[in-house]
């Protein structure tokens, strides 16, 4: 006897997915629930106020010019020409915070100006007239 071989037909059976994706997003959400999220923590570190921090001292030189236009600069002599000078040698002591300048009533005008334009060329601190 002889066998026929019967094929059998293709069958077309397609899976169903969307069953499976419900079970994923039930888990997922489910995970997401039920973790227990920690906040980093956080290294507190104490640090100093600038303000109450100070390196250098803080200075304020004193000019005054007499009636003879004689320039002294706290109480000492000081020619012209070496008051820039004077302002850098007294600005990497410390840190200029103002600057006093009194003049004589009969002290030429040109002096103030020339004592004024030394002091701006060497710093930009607030310069206080007097007289």
């Amino acid at each position: 006897m002889k066998h026929k071989n019967h094929t059998a037909a293709p069958s077309n059976t397609d899976v169903d997915m969307n069953p499976m994706l419900d079970i994923v997003f039930i888990l997922l959400i489910f995970f997401i629930v039920t973790a227990s999220f920690q906040k980093a923590h956080v290294l507190d570190i104490d640090r100093p106020n600038k303000a109450n921090v100070t390196l250098s001292q803080t200075l304020t030189p004193q000019f005054s010019i007499d009636q003879r236009n004689r320039i002294f600069l706290n109480q000492k002599q000081v020619d012209p020409d070496a008051i820039a000078v004077n302002i850098a040698r007294l600005a990497a002591q410390g840190e200029i915070t103002s600057i006093s300048l009194k003049a004589h009533a009969m002290s030429e005008h040109n002096t103030l100006v020339t004592v004024l334009n030394a002091i701006k060329s060497q710093t930009d601190a607030p310069v206080a007239l007097g007289s």
